[in-house]
């Protein structure tokens, strides 16, 4: 009992390591990997490269996956393309394999201590991040010594743990299926084949047992891929594409594994290291195989997996269901999602302006159904956000997930105004038939071009946390409230002249500055919250100054 309950607590440090490990990597790249991968281009030799390159520098199956969708989902690269880079990828993310194949244990309190001191004890996000990486690697490599030590270093034939391994060495597809599950659940292959590898460590199984645990851990991440790349046709394409490689390419391993085991055993060097070996020549099969048909296979996949049917297929571009597993990357997504509505929103905006200089209804019950795109993207995103596990040791994530939800508020009420205030203001002038003075008509445009400018200014507030934009939008707030009184006034100095527009087109009129000053309200409070947090930052770095004094 005690034996599997040490065995059990070092796979959980090993699935925490590695867990932890995504996120230094996401501390020390932030959105730059994603990037990275979208720079890829067409060519399928530059994008398997680009693939490599990205895998390497950061080894996180999970990371990688989840940046392959993203990237497909907001339409930056299609799954032809990120096929390619995929297939680069899962060559470059066996280095974390190899690594923990060398047997390191030794070297686990010296990884440890120096990643503690960088992670604990400096400030830059680079040097915390390298310090988080360090101190990953340190407990990977103590999840494997506790792993090891658990298990005795004599098995006797007799015992119950040899008879359990002894019938699952007899059952290869059980092995792999049971391999893909724990992938899955997990999220690493990483950290199914490091148990592996600490298994045979401890000479606790051999490569009958690991053969087939390589093969279905291989399998297992790419159903990952697929469950998070679900919702999305171009994922969904991409994720069926690497999983259907991944699938050939292990019951090709099931069918070769007598003359496997054989090769295996005929080659020099420790076990742990050969099994490392298998699964980047699992891998790299994978790509002499699969490079050649992406074409083929993508072409298939569409066919298999039809797109629906135009205007169907409306969500969000740049972030999943599931968030990803770093923070900074995660709120990165967030950020464009949100950007992603305000585009939308300054289009309603924008575009009911024109069905109300243009009498054209259909044009304004359009720009109100637009507001159902604000409320899906909305719902995502506060998902998305609420679904990310705090930290602890950066504060500052918590304070910019509430600024990204507070704006994300304020486009929303936006939204709403358009379309449950101005659109039926606008629908209702054109069935009276009725038009404003060519004065009153003036006016109005010009409120809403100032108001129109205004939106953008607080987009780039938000973005860049420009503390000068974000005073220009109160002092643009106090002149906007100036100008809608003055705007009132002259519209009932023509009622009083007796100008027959301006009696017909009254109400509409005097609401739409009402719901035009309300907009504008809505979108100078975010100069509020960049001025908070500009004054944050600058306390911050006082408080920093004085400690270093």
């Amino acid at each position: 009992m005690a034996m599997l309950l040490t065995i059990a607590g070092g796979v959980a440090l090993l699935i925490f390591a590695v867990r932890f490990l995504r996120k230094g990597l996401d501390r020390l790249f932030g959105e730059r990997l994603g990037l990275w991968l979208q720079r890829a281009g067409t060519g399928r030799g530059r994008a398997f490269g680009t693939g490599l390159g990205v895998s390497v520098l950061a080894p996180s199956s999970t990371t990688i996956s989840l940046l392959a969708v993203q990237s497909v989902q907001s339409g930056h690269m299609t799954a032809r393309q990120m096929l390619s880079v995929m297939l680069g990828a899962n060559i470059g993310m066996t280095v974390m394999v190899q690594l923990v194949a060398l047997e390191l244990d030794v070297m686990s309190p010296v990884l440890i201590l120096i990643g503690v001191i960088l992670y604990q004890y400096t400030r830059q996000p680079r040097s915390r991040g390298i310090g988080q990486i360090l101190l990953s690697l340190g407990l990977i490599f103590l999840a494997m010594a506790l792993i090891k030590s658990a298990v005795p270093t004599t098995i006797e034939p007799e015992s119950d743990l040899a008879q359990i391994i002894g019938i699952a060495e007899n059952y290869p597809v059980m092995l792999m299926i049971i391999a893909a599950i724990v992938a899955m659940v997990t999220q690493s292959s990483t950290a199914t084949i490091g148990l592996v590898i600490g298994l045979i460590s401890a000479e606790a199984v051999g490569y009958p047992v690991a053969v087939p645990a390589v093969l279905g851990a291989n399998v297992g991440l790419a159903i990952t891929t697929l469950l998070i790349g679900w919702r999305r046709i171009e994922s969904r394409r991409l994720a069926f594409g690497n999983l259907a490689l991944k699938v050939i390419v292990a019951l090709l391993g099931l069918a070769m594994l007598p003359l496997l085991l054989r090769v295996l055993d005929a080659s020099p060097g420790p076990m742990t290291t050969q099994i490392a070996m298998l699964h980047t020549a699992f891998n790299v099969v994978l790509a002499l195989i699969g490079l050649p048909l992406v074409g083929l296979l993508t072409a298939m996949l569409e066919r298999i997996v039809p797109a629906p049917e135009p205007g169907s297929t409306f969500g969000p571009k740049y972030i999943n269901v599931a968030p990803a597993e770093g923070t900074k990357l995660a709120m990165g997504q967030s950020l464009r999602e949100i950007m992603h509505v305000a585009e939308i929103v300054r289009s309603m905006f924008d575009d009911i302006w024109r069905a109300l200089k243009k009498n054209d209804e259909a044009l304004a019950r359009q720009v109100a159904r637009r507001d159902d795109e604000i409320d899906l993207l909305d719902g995502e995103i506060k998902r998305f956000l609420t679904r990310l596990a705090p930290d602890d040791n950066e504060p500052g994530d918590s304070h910019e997930r509430m600024r990204q939800l507070r704006y994300l508020s304020e486009l929303e009420t936006i939204g709403d105004i358009i379309d449950k205030n101005i659109s039926e203001l606008v629908i209702k002038k054109i069935k009276k038939g009725v038009s404003f003075s060519a004065e009153g008509a003036k006016e109005l445009d010009e409120f809403h071009k100032r108001i129109a400018e205004n939106l953008l200014i607080a987009d780039t507030a938000f973005t860049t946390r420009d503390r000068d934009l974000a005073q220009q939008l109160l002092r643009h707030k106090e002149q906007i409230n100036r100008h809608e009184q003055e705007l009132r006034d002259r519209h009932f100095s023509r009622l009083t002249s007796g100008l027959r527009p301006s009696h017909e087109t009254s109400s509409v009129h005097l609401d739409l500055l009402t719901h035009l000053k309300r907009v504008n309200s809505a979108v100078t409070h975010v100069a509020y919250a960049v001025l908070e947090d500009t004054k944050h930052d600058d306390d911050d770095l006082s408080v920093r100054s004085d400690t270093a004094e």
